[in-house]
């Protein structure tokens, strides 16, 4: 019994030592297993520890971005989101040329920005500006026909001649006029029609046959040119193949003119009865331009005209004799290449046949039927080379 009650001592004085080791708060805080605890016993929600959240941005900053739109990172904020940031656009109020053409609907574009011109427009003015003229677009004619009128209408009378001592005093206005012509530019005019080109040509080489006499005037006679009268062209040493003029930018003799250009090119031969030789025996100078518009009527006139006059044809009935004018001659490839194939006058050489093909469209019916005779002679008249000029 003895050794039962040590026993008993020993193990109270075991558990006393064990309950004294233990914390003052937690002795009475024994928590159930959960597994075997009711649901009505199970701990409250908010003894559960949360879980951890991102956190919300503050305020201020929310307000900053809201301020300035063009920050805002789109991949981590939501389109709706971006949509209510961002700042309603701007009307289209801006003036015309701060309008951004990359962004804006070419129909836009063309209803807002003014009407500039092209860099081809740009360079046509330029060009224009520099040679002084329109091109053959615009509906202003060139400037050269009006400074002509002037000194065809001032200077020449109904029978073409020339008043040249006045003239010679008012000279800046020819050499204004001369000017015109070397201010077209050779593209504007390889661009015009024919009669374009005729009438420029013909009025050039009118223009400077007077500056040629105007240069030289009065003109000094020369003692081994004794086949000229004393007041005469060809008393101007090398005046129409050796003088030249600058027009289109290039240089031209009277002779190139007439040859090379315009009876070469154009193969006309009413041309002839239009160049002034600023002589009595050749085709009367108009005292107004040619233009292309009334060219083949102002040609027809001038044919008439010479054909009328004796330095062009005269009949002497008596005698059988045709004169006519050696102008005739000079251009005799130019008259039997138009003229020569037509069936009349076939008993006559080629070069009269063509001559008189020519003339009886242009001639009275009283004149055409002495052609039509048979035994009459064509002769050719000694052509006068005296000064075209006024009394």
């Amino acid at each position: 019994m003895t050794k039962s009650l040590g026993m008993i001592i020993t193990l109270t004085a075991m558990l006393a030592f064990v309950g004294g080791c233990q914390p003052e708060n937690e002795q009475n805080d024994v928590v159930p297993r959960q597994d075997i605890v009711p649901n009505s016993q199970q701990p409250e929600p908010e003894l559960q520890e949360p879980v951890p959240q991102e956190p919300e941005p503050e305020p201020q900053q929310l307000q900053t971005q809201q301020a300035e739109p063009e920050e805002i990172d789109s991949e981590q904020i939501a389109p709706e989101q971006i949509e209510s940031l961002e700042p309603e656009p701007e009307t289209q109020q801006a003036e015309p040329e701060e309008i951004d053409s990359e962004q804006t609907a070419p129909e836009q574009i063309e209803l807002l920005e003014p009407n500039t011109p092209t860099s081809d427009e740009q360079d046509q003015q330029e060009a224009e500006d520099e040679w002084g003229l329109d091109s053959q677009i615009s509906s202003e004619r060139p400037a050269f026909y009006d400074a002509c009128e002037l000194i065809f209408k001032t200077y020449v009378d109904e029978q073409g001649l020339v008043d040249y001592k006045t003239l010679r005093r008012k000279r800046a206005q020819l050499i204004d006029a001369a000017r015109k012509f070397d201010q077209v530019h050779p593209a504007q005019l390889m661009s015009w029609s024919d009669n374009e080109k005729i009438s420029f040509w013909i009025n050039a080489h009118n223009i400077f046959t007077l500056k040629l006499i105007i240069d030289n005037y009065p003109i000094e006679p020369r003692w081994y040119l004794i086949n000229y009268p004393d007041s005469s062209i060809m008393q101007i040493v090398g005046g129409r193949d050796k003088t030249f003029f600058r027009i289109i930018g290039m240089e031209y003799t009277l002779r190139e003119i007439e040859k090379e250009i315009l009876m070469a090119r154009f193969d006309n031969p009413k041309i002839c009865f239009a160049l002034s030789y600023a002589s009595m025996g050749g085709a009367y100078l108009r005292n107004e331009p040619y233009y292309p518009d009334k060219l083949d009527r102002q040609l027809d006139e001038q044919v008439e005209k010479f054909l009328s006059s004796p330095r062009g044809l005269k009949i002497d009935r008596a005698g059988k004799i045709i004169f006519l004018s050696d102008i005739f001659n000079w251009y005799k490839k130019v008259f039997v290449a138009n003229y020569g194939s037509i069936k009349k006058f076939r008993n006559r050489e080629p070069h009269i046949q063509a001559y008189l093909n020519f003339i009886v469209d242009y001639v009275s019916p009283e004149k055409a039927g002495f052609f039509g005779l048979d035994n009459y002679k064509v002769e050719f008249q000694l052509y006068d080379w005296h000064l075209n000029e006024q009394p």
